[in-house]
């Protein structure tokens, strides 16, 4: 019956006009920009867009205006199109409190619109009829109103924020008292809600008992080892992720028996997996990533054999898997990626019949691969093994894992070439097997079936892939990289056909032609392209096609590119022509683009024949960190406009060019620079005290120039400095006595974040590098930049003595006054700079002797005092006495390796020799005298009674008489002597 009162009065059924006129005025406040409220308009709201009236009374009961483009609220997976509909289609402006008069309402939903950091609505507490509240993800900011305990029917309140639009809009909790009143809250949510001062959030969700689903992600809570949750028993959903506990797992989780879902990935727990979570046989999702559980995996989880989703990501887990791992029948996605489990793939994963992805890389698996039978061959649909150490070649029947979509073999030992059964993984979207030892021939054979295929990624294996200059590729790939293949020497003309490239590199696989003219019909949609390592000759006269993304990075070094640099496009962010024959001016480059917001980061143009002037024009290049010029025919002087450039983070000008003039003082504005490499030019002038402004300098290389002066007391200022060289100018004065201020070097201050500067087929980023001389030679410093440590002020004219500061500098590895001035005596405490590989102080005016605690030195590999006026015994130990002749010549010093010895005299001044060592020294001396004497006497009385006796008879008779009378005492006290003098001397 009231079903037909319902129908029969729904047409006539209007909306009330005080609620008409309260929604009026409530728009009036909003701004709109998409119009997605224009139909709020006429008399009855009813019909209005996300206004839901009562049936019978036309009272408002429900205000649903949820951004109808929701995914980057609501975690989905979601493209450009998506993001730009979300931004459109957000409310914003102002919360009117006309909803007030909306006495029924009790359903609010404002979720994923942009309310600009305004402080919650307060107004909403008053609302007593309110169930549901959603107000996440809307930019609110600041404290949770406390009169919210009013709404005692709300059973759905949605506050959470995970990703807030602007940093500082974050809604505040410090304290959760007034969810005591809330007793009928079944769901809540405060995901990124700023909770680090509540520190009664647990004791505070005691009167919860309808409680079904809790979301305190990104909180910031404090850690509750002892707490009580008995009585939450309905609790069917638990994620507290992202919050930094720092402790063992809390023994109060263990008693939330009812769970389905728990997720305390990113939490910071350590010690064991915890054993209590055995008894939870109702969860379905199980997520413990990123923490930092250090036991072997437990055999105890395939208990749990409702779980659907297991993660233990990016923990330390040791050991092998279960040989039970198929008693987990329910299982469609296992995470155990980034951990340290090893030996084989158990057999028991091919049981898994509801698996559908599996991801166990970076890890240490051996063996070979799967051959996919059992009943995972009908479900699995992602696999990533990449990262192992897995062996052997691909299965060669590929038919059973016909449902895979995606593949992820990289950075293992396998081997052999790819089977032709291949072409049957048809539902095949990505294929990743990149670094391994395949090698092999490809045909078109191989990808016969593959119409799917988006992703397709094999670096750093030897195939040959030659196909029919014809071919036309069955599918359609956003992303190819074939490092190092054998595609050459002609440009692969099937490339033409694949019009979704997002991401292509092509680097080292034997091209010797010239890019072909249809070649640039494809850069429009390109992010990432890369060339690199061929010998690709011609001009490239534009790249002005990169139109579609924002951030592309173009990287075409070590290759024959001639003619001048080309015009560029807006779009790129990384350009990299180094190692090529470019030549000419930089000046239509730089200056004749017209466009006012290029976005360049990263600009290397190393070591091709650019000539010329360096423009004066680089107000238009304000995004560039990296610069790289050096190894050109450039001349002239640093343009003022540098000055421009803030965001510099690294300037590359050395060797080759001919850049001369003192440093523009507008180079202080660039106070991000982390390198600076102005080495082998003919800049002079004095190294300005404004350099203190460059606080960040890591590496900063003067080397081989013309300036002179004294090293001014400001470079002490540079704290972070790790690589610094002012070899090879006129420098004069004495070196500073500050330099223990470069705290890196003294070990008081952490190196700091590794720079960067060129893109890699992973589409990452590689390190900066950089040349030093270290260990008197010059190094490519690239991966290890971040740890060098070296000090060079060689061939300079500076007088003085070596500041006893230096030896503070206990991190230094490589130290070279060499060629200079400078006298006084070696610093005693040099052997407290206990890291020091090198150390060169030759061609300078020291004196004295060189400090015993050098032999403290262990790691010293280079060594030279040579050329000064030292003096004394060179101090005794195995490092010293292995180098050679040459690090100490040139001196009055005495002792290995030098030849000869040291003499009486000198062994007075020797370090280490006591009274006692003298005296035996004395000793040993007088008695090796003594024996001499007695040698050499007894020889000649021998010859000369041997003679006599032989001559006269009657003498040889007499003396055999006495002799035989007299042999045992001579014997026995001849014996004794020679014993009383061997124990006294050892």
């Amino acid at each position: 019956m009231t079903a037909l009162l319902n129908d029969a009065f729904a047409d006539v059924i209007i909306c009330k006009e005080s609620e008409r006129s309260a929604l009026s005025t409530f728009r009036k406040d909003l701004e709109d920009s998409s119009s997605r409220l224009s139909s709020w308009r006429g008399a009855d709201c009813c019909q209005w867009e996300g206004v839901i009236c009562d049936n019978i009374t036309g009272q408002v009961r429900e205000l649903r205006l949820r951004n109808p483009h929701d995914a980057p609220c609501s975690r989905r997976s979601y493209g450009v199109a998506e993001f730009q509909a979300y931004h459109r289609h957000k409310l914003g402006g102002r919360l009117n409190p006309s909803l007030l008069k909306l006495e029924f309402l009790n359903h609010l939903d404002l979720s994923c619109n942009d309310f600009h950091g305004a402080p919650l609505p307060d107004f909403i507490s008053s609302m007593r009829n309110l169930h549901y509240v959603d107000l996440s993800s809307c930019g609110f900011h600041g404290a949770v109103p406390s009169r919210i305990a009013n709404l005692s029917r709300l059973r759905h309140l949605n506050l959470g924020d995970p990703f807030p639009i602007f940093v500082e809009s974050k809604v505040r909790v410090s304290s959760m008292q007034w969810l005591r009143h809330l007793s009928s809250l079944e769901h809540l949510d405060l995901t990124g809600a700023d909770a680090s001062s509540a520190s009664d959030w647990l004791r505070s969700l005691g009167n919860l008992h309808s409680l079904l689903a809790l979301r305190l992600s990104r909180c910031g809570l404090p850690p509750v080892i002892s707490g009580n949750a008995a009585n939450l028993t309905r609790l069917a959903q638990l994620d507290l992720s992202w919050n930094n506990f720092d402790s063992p797992l809390p023994r109060w989780i263990y008693s939330l028996t009812n769970l389905v879902r728990l997720n305390l990935s990113h939490c910071g727990f350590y010690n064991q997996l915890p054993t209590g979570l055995q008894n939870m046989t109702k969860l379905e999702y199980l997520n413990l990533s990123s923490n930092h559980f250090s036991s072997n995996f437990p055999p105890w989880i395939t208990r749990l054999n409702n779980l659907k989703v297991l993660a233990a990501a990016d923990n330390m887990i040791e050991g092998e898997l279960p040989a039970t791992m198929d008693n987990l029948t329910s299982l469609v996605s296992l995470d155990l990626s980034q951990n340290r489990i090893g030996g084989m793939l158990p057999k028991s994963l091919s049981n898994l019949c509801n698996l559908q992805e599996l991801y166990l890389y970076i890890n240490s698996f051996s063996g070979g691969l799967p051959d996919f039978s059992g009943c995972i061959s009908h479900s699995l649909r992602i696999l990533y093994l990449g990262w192992n150490n897995l062996s052997g070649p691909l299965p060669s029947n590929l038919k059973q894992a016909a449902k895979l979509r995606e593949l992820d073999l990289t950075y293992n030992k396998l081997t052999g070439p790819l089977p032709s059964s291949l072409e049957e993984l048809q539902e095949l979207e990505s294929l990743v097997i990149s670094d391994n030892s395949f090698k092999g021939i490809v045909s078109e054979s191989h990808f016969r079936n593959l119409s799917g295929l988006k992703i397709f990624r094999a670096n750093g294996n030897r195939f040959t892939f030659k196909p029919n200059r014809d071919w036309i590729p069955p599918f359609q790939l956003e992303g190819l990289t074939l490092r190092s293949w054998r595609l050459g020497p002609e440009f692969p003309p099937w490339i033409k056909h694949l019009k979704n490239l997002q991401y292509l590199s092509l680097a080292n696989t034997g091209i010797e032609d010239a890019i072909p003219s249809w070649f640039w019909t494809l850069t429009p949609q390109l992010k990432y392209l890369n060339l690199s390592s061929n010998m690709i000759k011609g001009q490239i006269l534009s790249l002005l096609d990169f139109g579609m993304s924002r951030n592309v990075a173009v990287d075409m070094k070590h290759n024959l590119i001639t003619g001048p640099l080309p015009r560029l496009s807006s779009n790129v962010t990384i350009l990299d022509l180094s190692f090529n024959r470019i030549s000419g001016s930089m000046h239509h480059f730089l200056c004749g683009n017209t466009e006012k917001d290029m976005r360049l980061e990263i600009l290397d143009l190393a070591n091709n024949f650019l000539s010329g002037e360096i423009p004066d024009c680089w107000g238009n290049w304000s995004s560039l960190s990296v610069l790289r010029l050096q190894a050109n025919n450039l001349t002239g002087k640093i343009p003022s406009s540098v000055g421009l450039l803030t965001r510099l983070q690294s300037l590359h000008l050395r060797r080759n060019n001919d850049l001369s003039g003192a440093l523009p003082i507008s180079l202080q504005n660039c106070t991000g620079l982390m390198l600076l490499d102005l080495g082998l030019n003919h800049f002079s002038g004095h190294i300005p005290i404004w350099i203190h402004r460059l606080s960040e300098l890591v590496v900063f290389n003067l080397r081989l120039n013309r300036f002179w002066g004294e090293i001014p007391v400001e470079l002490c200022l540079l704290s972070r400095i790790q690589a610094l060289d002012l070899a090879g100018n006129n420098l004069s004065g004495r070196i500073p006595s500050c330099f223990d201020g470069f705290n890196v070097m003294a070990g008081r201050q952490k190196p700091g974040e590794r720079m960067y500067y060129s893109a890699d087929d992973t589409f990452g980023v590689i390190p900066d590098s950089q040349y030093l001389v270290v260990k008197g030679r010059l190094g490519f410093y690239s991966n290890i930049l971040h740890w060098v440590m070296t000090l060079d002020i060689s061939d300079n004219s500076l007088t003085g003595p070596i500041p006893a500061a230096i030896t503070s500098l206990s991190k230094l590895q490589g130290l070279n006054l060499s060629r200079n001035c400078l006298t006084g005596t070696i610093p005693e405490h040099i052997g407290g700079m206990n890291l020091l590989e090198s150390l060169d102080i030759s061609k300078n005016k020291l004196s004295g002797e060189i400090p015993q605690t050098i032999v403290e030195l262990s790691f010293l590999s280079n060594l030279n005092l040579s050329c000064n006026n030292l003096t004394g015994r060179i101090p005794s130990s195995t490092q010293l006495q292995g180098f050679d002749a040459s690090s100490f010549t040139g001196n009055e010093l005495c002792g290995a390796p030098l030849p000869g010895s040291c003499g009486g005299n000198e062994g007075s001044r020797v370090g280490g020799e006591d009274e006692e060592e003298r005296a035996k020294s004395i000793f040993e001396t007088e008695v090796f005298g003594l024996a001499t004497s007695i040698v050499v006497g007894f020889a000649v009385g021998f010859w000369t009674v041997i003679v006599s006796l032989l001559v006269n008879v009657s003498w040889r008779n007499a003396y055999f008489g006495v002799l035989t009378r007299m042999g045992n005492y001579v014997y026995y006290v001849w014996v004794k002597f020679l014993l009383w003098c061997w124990c006294f001397s050892s």
